[in-house]
Formats: structure tokens, C-alpha cells, sequence
């Protein structure tokens, strides 16, 4: 029914200088998110009608509304110090290691989305009960980074799967999925995840590596 998948890849070292900005170093994409945001959600209101009517969804509203919330997705995990590369505006995902997906499936339900508002609930409350639990994690990781430049790998992945929710329960309020959202589901199949960065191994203490074979 289309699940929104997402994912970063962990990184130990983390900027430490950037990090203790991100609030300020964000409020570009903010802004720019916030506006964009507006438009995708009115937008949902005659993708709403076509639902209702039709039972499809229209591909040309989906669209600008994918593109929005992928951009969202971005600066959100920015935010969230999920990593340290400042993101490109609007929708060039390369510069950061961060990968994201939903994908558009035209037949809908005409009944969980005429009835969206009420379906939605549960995982509203629930959402925002996450949130609250996400804030206390990034204060404490932030304090951590700071400190010790690194991202704690329990807070990270909590974090993460914060986010994961968040942008199921966001696409599935724009009514752009029938799929009902779920705490840690959403993450991508194998080999769709960002690569992490291979590091060599250490040399053996008093070992000298072989010449290259002429």
C-alpha cells in the first residue's frame, strides 16, 4: 500500500561546532520547509475530493506533495543532528547521507481517507508522545556530542526511528498513503541504505606491508 522508508547512515565522529548551532544553522530550510509545507497540505484538500469520488489518487498532486515531504525529511534529520552535511535546497537528496521513499500508488480507500481525520487519532496521540521522548534524547545527545563528539548509537537509532514516524504519520495525514503508521517500521530494504564509509584496518605493530608485485 506504499510504506514510507528511511534511513541514515550512522557516523562515530561528528562536527561538534556545527552541531552546537544546528539550531540557527536550520532556520533557512526552515523557513522554506515551512512555506512548502503549506502548499502540500493544501494541495490534500482536492486530492481529498478526487479520493472520495474516484477512489485514485491524483499522480500530478502526489508528486508535489513526495517532493516536499522528502525535502522536509532532510531538514528534519539535519535538525534531529542525524548528520552533519548541510542539505541542498529543494529536492537534490546527494549531498546527504540520507535516503528516503514512498512510493505512489494510485488506487486508494475511499473510506480510511474520507474518514482520514478520525483514523488518524491513535497515531497523533502517540506521536506526540514520541516527540516529547525525542526532545529529552536530543537535548541529552546533544550535551554528548558536545563533550565527546560523537552521536550515542541507542540515542541515534531512537532518533531515527522518531523521524521514520513522524514522516509516516505526515504522509499519511496528506492522505499520500493508505499505510497506517508504525513505530519501527519504515526502514529500507537491503542495499537501498547509504554505504557507510569503508575504513582500513589498523596496521599490526612492527609489520611492514609487502612491496607491490612488479
Amino acid at each position: 500500500m506504499g510504506e514510507l522508508t528511511a534511513d541514515v547512515r550512522y557516523e562515530d565522529k561528528r562536527n561538534r561546532l556545527t552541531c552546537a548551532f544546528r539550531g540557527i544553522l536550520a532556520i533557512p530550510h526552515v523557513i522554506i520547509s515551512y512555506f512548502w509545507g503549506i502548499v502540500a497540505e493544501i494541495v490534500a484538500i482536492p486530492q481529498w475530493f478526487i479520493i472520495v469520488f474516484t477512489g485514485k489518487r491524483n499522480e500530478a498532486l502526489w508528486d508535489l506533495q513526495e517532493s516536499w515531504l522528502s525535502y522536509a525529511g532532510r531538514v528534519s534529520a539535519y535538525q534531529y543532528l542525524l548528520f552533519d552535511e548541510y542539505p541542498a535546497f529543494g529536492s537534490d537528496q546527494s549531498r546527504v547521507p540520507m535516503v528516503q521513499d514512498l512510493a505512489y500508488v494510485e488506487p486508494a480507500s475511499r473510506l480510511t481517507n474520507g474518514l482520514r481525520f478520525i483514523w488518524i487519532i491513535p497515531a497523533m496521540i502517540l506521536g506526540i508522545i514520541f516527540a516529547i521522548a525525542m526532545s529529552v534524547v536530543l537535548l541529552i545527545a546533544w550535551f554528548a556530542i558536545l563533550f565527546t563528539g560523537r552521536f550515542p548509537v541507542g540515542m541515534f537509532d531512537f532518533t531515527m526511528k522518531g523521524l521514520r514516524f513522524t514522516l509516516q504519520l505526515t504522509a499519511y495525514g496528506l492522505i499520500m498513503t493508505d499505510t497506517y503508521p508504525k513505530w519501527g517500521s519504515g526502514v529500507p530494504a537491503v542495499g537501498t541504505s547509504p554505504e557507510p564509509t569503508p575504513i582500513a584496518p589498523p596496521a599490526t605493530p612492527g609489520m611492514v606491508p609487502p612491496a607491490p608485485a612488479t
